[in-house]
């Protein structure tokens, strides 16, 4: 009995720990998915920008320093997509490392959890097996005293 009390606290110890690697993974989830969304955004504008400025030179004769202001708008543009890039490419790298940390930690428990049912299934066997021992054994008994009557 002792022993599965003791494989039954070591479940309990690694649910514990598998809870906190999906918080830090959860966390990490959200870290990528800002980084993300920045990058997109960032994307989008410049997309936009290229778009419509390439209407408008359609469109209509396009001053000078218009277009050096529409450079300079999507070379700040290409910079900050240059900078997160790597940021979401380390927080994707970090996100897939904190999900093989939860899948290990998610096996640890299911393993206890296996060596706990298992144990109990050896209780609960050994029992049956000790009840029959104990029933066969008055049996005999009552058999016995009935024969000596």
């Amino acid at each position: 009995m002792a022993e599965i009390q003791t494989f039954q606290r070591i479940r309990d110890l690694r649910d514990r720990e598998k809870q906190k690697t999906r918080k830090v993974y959860q966390d990490a989830v959200n870290d990528f998915e800002k980084q993300a969304e920045k990058l997109y955004d960032c994307l989008k504008k410049k997309e936009l920008a290229e778009k419509s400025f390439e209407e408008e030179m359609k469109n209509q004769t396009v001053r000078a320093d218009a277009i050096v202001r529409h450079q300079r708008y999507i070379q700040g543009l290409q910079e900050t997509i240059d900078h997160l890039q790597p940021a979401v490419h380390n927080a994707r790298v970090n996100m897939q490392q904190k999900q093989a940390k939860l899948s290990k930690a998610h096996l640890e428990v299911k393993k206890f959890e296996k060596i706990v049912e298992h144990k109990q299934e050896e209780q609960w066997n050994f029992m049956k097996h000790e009840e029959t021992k104990q029933m066969d054994e008055l049996s005999m008994q009552q058999y016995l005293n009935f024969q000596n009557r």
